[in-house]
């Protein structure tokens, strides 16, 4: 097993791990100049091996091929027959005055702050913005976005960046005093999902997978992608709340669920909950048994801390794109990985840090972020050879695919990441239609 896993595995003090787990042979499938498929692989595998520890098996295989498929689970997802797979047409890459910039505007509001951002309307083209970003320097366009609060990043080179954001590890994992989930109890672990788009809820739904109670959180506004949620939301429940309700009465039900949860994944922005007392500190004060799992774009501590993050974003900043793209900064356009592998990869990362917990039976605090796995990624290198592609079209993989019904209709998905003896994907149920309590 190699250094990714090694790793992992050594920051939950668990030396045993490499025993619980077996790496079938194939390939993953996801080709890029970077050994990405040993970052997905070795990141489920550390999943993996956590999670036999939590159940009380004595080995969980973890096959490469299924890994890429589901790292581009939502490349492969369809309702009713159709593609879900979009990108938004103002998110990507553009040319600027005297380099790159990759902007992310899935999101309706992310598209008005970007239009805002540079002075373009709602309904702009993306023409009209390729037009704006190339009278401008890379860098004046990452702080014009930054001032609106956009998203917008200058693409830059792998030193560049670490000299920016010195390197984390991949995961920052620590116990705490106290009992945690009791194991001996019978329960199932119940977890407060607050996260969206994907790393949060990839690390949520691998936790349904091994039985757990899930009931993921979100706000009726902004809403959530509704591909998003489906490709993410295997197994779990759904509630809306508003925080901010002058009532407080969704504040007091939450707090209610937080008294009765085992684990809280926390995936929004570093910050931008505390007014809700959902920060590290005033968790711990108020509900002690928690394992508590922090998800960030950027490490707690750095210059960019508290900045807005996506995978493609990272790629971006991190130096990945320059690297996949085999540019020299002479001007030839970036490139990208073929999944959004920061975004699963990490989240299987956490899955094991909180399995861990759950195991061991204590409260711990552990944090992850996607340029933290940007760096150890890029820290593995380039690989010695190409691997061969996953196939692009749904059909040449039938046998990582599974069709189930749904609420939103016929849906093709992936099949779960891990074969768990009686445990199978559950049903996606829609936003915010559970009731806001545990089972």
């Amino acid at each position: 097993m190699g250094s990714i896993f090694q790793g992992l595995s050594a920051a939950v003090g668990d030396d045993a791990a490499e025993s619980r787990v077996g790496i079938e042979s194939g390939e993953s499938g996801l080709t890029a100049r970077l050994r990405v498929g040993e970052l997905a692989t070795e990141s489920v595998a550390f999943f993996a091996g956590q999670a036999a520890r939590l159940l009380g098996l004595p080995d969980v295989a973890v096959s490469p091929h299924r890994v890429g498929v589901n790292f581009s689970s939502y490349n492969y997802l369809s309702i009713d027959g159709e593609p879900a797979a979009a990108w938004a047409p103002l998110s990507g890459f553009f040319a600027t005055a005297d380099g790159w910039v990759r902007t992310h505007a899935n999101y309706p509001h992310h598209t008005r702050r970007l239009c805002a951002a540079f002075g373009l309307p709602e309904t702009a083209s993306r023409e009209d913005l390729a037009a704006v970003l190339a009278g401008l320097a890379a860098a004046d366009a990452e702080e014009r976005a930054v001032a609106a609060d956009a998203l917008c990043v200058r693409v830059r080179r792998p030193e560049e960046f670490a000299g920016l954001i010195a390197p984390a590890p991949p995961l920052d994992w620590a116990a705490a005093d106290g009992a945690g989930f009791d194991r001996a109890s019978g329960r199932a672990p119940r977890v407060l999902d607050l996260s969206r788009v994907i790393a949060g809820p990839s690390c949520t739904r691998a936790l349904a997978l091994l039985g757990a109670d899930v009931l993921r959180v979100d706000p009726a506004e902004p809403a959530e992608i509704a591909t998003q949620h489906i490709d993410t939301g295997a197994g779990k429940r759904s509630i809306t709340l508003d925080l901010a309700a002058g009532d407080g009465r969704d504040a007091a039900t939450l707090d209610g669920l937080l008294a009765g949860a085992d684990v809280v994944v926390l995936g929004y922005r570093p910050g931008s909950l505390d007014r809700f007392g959902l920060d590290e500190r005033s968790l711990r004060a108020r509900h002690p048994q928690l394992v508590i799992a922090s998800l960030s774009a950027y490490p707690l501590g750095s210059a960019w801390a508290e900045r807005r993050g996506f995978d493609s974003l990272v790629q971006a900043a991190s130096g990945i794109a320059v690297i996949e793209g085999g540019a020299d900064g002479s001007g030839q356009k970036p490139g990208v990985l073929r999944a959004q592998a920061l975004d699963h990869a990490t989240g299987y990362m956490l899955a094991g840090g909180i399995c861990a917990a759950l195991a061991e039976g204590r409260p711990a605090a552990m944090r992850v972020s996607l340029a933290a796995t940007a760096q150890a990624l890029i820290g593995l290198g380039t690989a010695e050879r190409a691997e061969s592609p996953l196939p692009t079209d749904a059909a040449e993989l039938d046998s990582e695919l599974e069709t189930v019904s749904s609420a939103y209709g016929e849906l093709r998905r992936a099949r779960a990441i891990l074969d768990i003896p009686g445990r199978a994907q559950g049903p996606v149920v829609p936003l915010g239609s559970s009731a806001p309590a545990w089972l």
